[in-house]
């Protein structure tokens, strides 16, 4: 006789989703870019300035390819320090500073793990089905 149940039962895991925040009392290495950037700029300009005041003739050329690098350097440093926002906040870590472009939003955590969702619906470490917020 095959073993065969009359009632079959589906227990599925589900979880609230919690708004997930950490503390950071740190200066993030993305901030001390940014820093760098601005201050390497400045140092450039100085520096344009300083060549076109002692070398009249020569300096202004001189003096433009101080500023192309200048602008140039912090362009690098500023594309450094967006790349460290942006992965970051792939990771599900806090981050100084703004993403250019983005606005303001949630990262939302399993209430079952703690671990960042990327599904409005399931979350990936747990397997636990989220249950909406919205009545």
């Amino acid at each position: 006789m095959p073993n065969v149940r009359p009632w079959r039962f589906d227990v599925t895991l589900t979880a609230q989703r919690i708004e997930k925040r950490r503390l950071r009392r740190a200066t993030g290495l993305e901030t001390l870019v940014d820093m760098v950037a601005i201050a390497f700029f400045v140092l450039g300009s100085i520096i344009a300035l300083g060549l076109v005041v002692i070398f009249p003739l020569w300096g202004l050329v001189a003096s433009g390819f101080a500023m192309v690098g200048a602008f140039l350097n912090w362009l690098l440093l500023r594309c450094l320090a967006e790349h460290l926002r942006l992965q970051k906040k792939i990771a599900g870590c806090e981050f100084e500073g703004a993403i250019t472009g983005a606005n303001e939003e949630t990262i939302w955590a399993c209430g079952n793990c703690g671990q960042m969702l990327h599904s409005d619906n399931r979350c990936d470490s747990c397997g636990a089905q989220i249950i909406s917020d919205e009545i």
